[in-house]
């Protein structure tokens, strides 16, 4: 059900909204990956086998094999649940944006200065370490802990005439410049090795106490 008020704060603070979307698909992919699905994948084909060929001789099928055909495809059927959400994601925000260019009257973003509108570039951009070695520096600049706005913005000055060309490319779907959404993205993994703190309040970026 919505909430007005929550609303009326996306209103005001769109980045907000836009972050918020990121951290759903991080959580979607998060709760769908399992780096042991391939063992899984070859363990559910050996007893699929195994209950087809006693099928087949006319030999009861254990009920703890059956029980075990059951669970595996279920586990694995997690992936194909999650790869149907984000599609329905896709197929949702490609609407939304659809609609926002018509009401702003226009056919795309903005082409920034050295951007190449709707394409990737193959130019070279600022490794993922740098990025969160000035993630790192910016927070401790606020104390450990501050809005993205913020500290986007003191990443940017770091950067300043740092950034390589292909940081510069425009990526439509967030409306941000290349390095910045890298960032975002470096945010998340920072989440998952402990470096930032995963339950800070939505819209900030905080350090974990043992790297502030």
């Amino acid at each position: 059900m919505r909430n007005d008020c929550d609303v009326a704060r996306f209103v005001k603070e769109p980045d907000l909204l836009i972050e918020l979307c990121r951290e759903v698909i991080d959580q979607i992919e998060a709760d769908s990956d399992d780096p042991a699905s391939q063992i899984k994948e070859a363990q559910l084909r050996e007893i699929a086998k195994a209950v087809e060929k006693l099928e087949k001789m006319g030999v009861a099928v254990p009920d703890a094999l059956r029980a075990e055909k059951t669970r595996l495809a279920a586990e694995l059927g997690s992936k194909a649940v999650a790869s149907g959400v984000l599609n329905l994601l896709f197929d949702g925000f490609g609407d939304i944006l659809k609609g926002l260019k018509s009401r702003l009257n226009r056919s795309g973003p903005p082409t920034p200065s050295g951007a190449k509108g709707g394409k990737r570039s193959r130019s070279p951009k600022t490794d993922k370490k740098v990025l969160r070695e000035n993630i790192i520096r910016a927070l401790r600049t606020f104390g450990g802990r501050a809005k993205v706005t913020a500290v986007i913005e003191e990443m940017e000055r770091q950067l300043t005439g740092k950034l390589l060309p292909g940081d510069l490319e425009w990526r439509a779907t967030t409306n941000e410049y290349a390095w910045q959404n890298n960032a975002k993205w470096e945010r998340y993994q920072m989440t998952q090795d402990g470096t930032l703190r995963s339950d800070s309040p939505r819209g900030y970026w905080e350090l974990d106490e043992d790297h502030r």
